[in-house]
């Protein structure tokens, strides 16, 4: 199975989570003027989480929005185990298997 982004979503997403457990405590202190080197150092740590994770969580969308614009058929569709299964002709009218056959 092709990836189609879903690993930059998670990527993406897990960026994101971080950033939102790492920014606040120095977003609080920057902004009221207080923050020492450790503070500042996590405040612009916390910006590049928040900035790559948005980044790669936009790539993923976008990478399998791709996908969805396409449209599937029978060359491009991937394989199922239930292929030999398939009739040759969609549109005739199934076997009957044991059933009672239709009144003509």
């Amino acid at each position: 199975m092709k990836s189609n982004g879903s690993r930059l979503i998670v990527a993406g997403s897990l960026a994101l989570a971080a950033a939102i457990f790492v920014l606040p405590a120095p977003l609080f202190q920057v902004a009221t003027g207080s923050a020492d080197a450790g503070a500042t150092g996590l405040f612009i740590l916390g910006l590049a989480l928040l900035a790559g994770g948005l980044g790669l969580l936009g790539a993923g969308l976008y990478r399998r929005s791709r996908d969805l614009k396409t449209a599937r058929t029978y060359a491009t569709r991937e394989p199922s185990a239930l292929d030999e299964d398939r009739p040759v002709n969609p549109y005739a009218i199934p076997k009957s298997y044991g059933a009672l056959p239709p009144l003509s």
